[in-house]
């Protein structure tokens, strides 16, 4: 199991890595998604829940944080899978389930929610499988 420590190394170095993807629209018209990449995102990706769900499919935090510095070609590359909203308080996400085949028995599950005028983040975690 990846100590506190390491986890701490390897968040910092994918938000240095993924910078230049920061306040960048990522966009795929074809499914109508169009969101600006921000910090949420980063913490998104970083947070222990996704990379122990990567973790407890059969990948290392390594492989996560790695597969994570490619966000903006995962997300360009992927198909939509699964569509749904969710009312909140103050506003209605749309949540899209997308899958992006990295190689053989390696998949990306990118969660992208949306909101308003290109609000959103969006979360990842691999499998070896496709759901």
């Amino acid at each position: 199991m990846t100590d506190e420590k390491q986890l701490e190394v390897l968040r910092n170095n994918f938000r240095k890595a993924i910078g230049c993807c920061r306040k960048k629209l990522f966009e795929k018209e074809d499914y109508g998604l169009c969101f600006t990449f921000n910090r949420l995102s980063m913490n998104k990706i970083g947070c222990i829940k996704s990379v122990m769900k990567s973790i407890k499919n059969g990948f290392t935090a390594e492989e996560h944080f790695k597969a994570a510095e490619n966000i903006k070609d995962l997300f360009e590359h992927s198909d939509l899978v699964e569509q749904h909203y969710k009312k909140k308080k103050d506003r209605c996400e749309r949540h899209n389930l997308c899958v992006s085949k990295i190689k053989a028995g390696y998949f990306a599950y990118l969660n992208v929610v949306t909101w308003g005028n290109n609000e959103g983040y969006i979360d990842l975690y691999l499998s070896r499988e496709a759901e």
